[in-house]
């Protein structure tokens, strides 16, 4: 498959995933709901996809600190695609999430710093905020999927124009 292709198909992933994160803030949340968790575990994999494709794009700029942030969010939201389950009386999905919403803002400072996708990055430091604010008010929860679905609609929609832009030479 050509990088044109592959960049195309991520910004598609980030785009769908951002999208669906944003329509399921507005869902009530029901435990052990089939089809709600069908919901996420494709909203968990499109921004699984979505973040592979950031990085992808541009690791040359973001450097080490990018990596591991990068590693660590892409650890963090691979933890949570599939069904909620508390096993041991751990909350694995409130790990998960933590993981992936610190290793986000990790690489949105360095998406920052090497003034990359400066939009994404700003709406993802938005969930690493809102998850401080949570015990605050009841609105940071919801504030949280919303910037987090924003920045990959941001993320999607520039990777998809980067790659209808990129000369077929430079695919490989």
């Amino acid at each position: 498959m050509h990088e044109a292709a592959l960049t195309r198909a991520a910004g598609f992933a980030a785009l769908t995933g951002g999208a669906l994160r944003i329509a399921s803030a507005f869902i009530p949340y029901a435990a052990e709901n089939a089809a709600l968790e069908a919901l996420y575990a494709v909203i968990d994999a499109c921004l699984l996809m979505g973040l592979i494709g950031v990085y992808a794009a541009h690791a040359p700029a973001l450097g080490r600190i990018g990596f591991i942030g990068f590693v660590i969010a892409a650890l963090g939201v691979a933890s949570i695609v599939g069904p909620d389950a508390a096993t041991f009386g751990v909350d694995w999905y409130a790990i998960g999430a933590s993981v992936f919403v610190a290793g986000l803002a990790l690489l949105a400072v360095q998406m920052l710093r090497a003034r990359v996708l400066t939009s994404a990055a700003l709406a993802w430091l938005g969930p690493f905020a809102s998850a401080l604010a949570v015990p605050l008010t009841p609105y940071a929860f919801m504030s949280a999927g919303l910037l987090l679905g924003l920045g990959y609609v941001l993320a999607g929609c520039a990777l998809t124009r980067a790659a209808q832009t990129k000369p077929a030479f430079l695919s490989v």
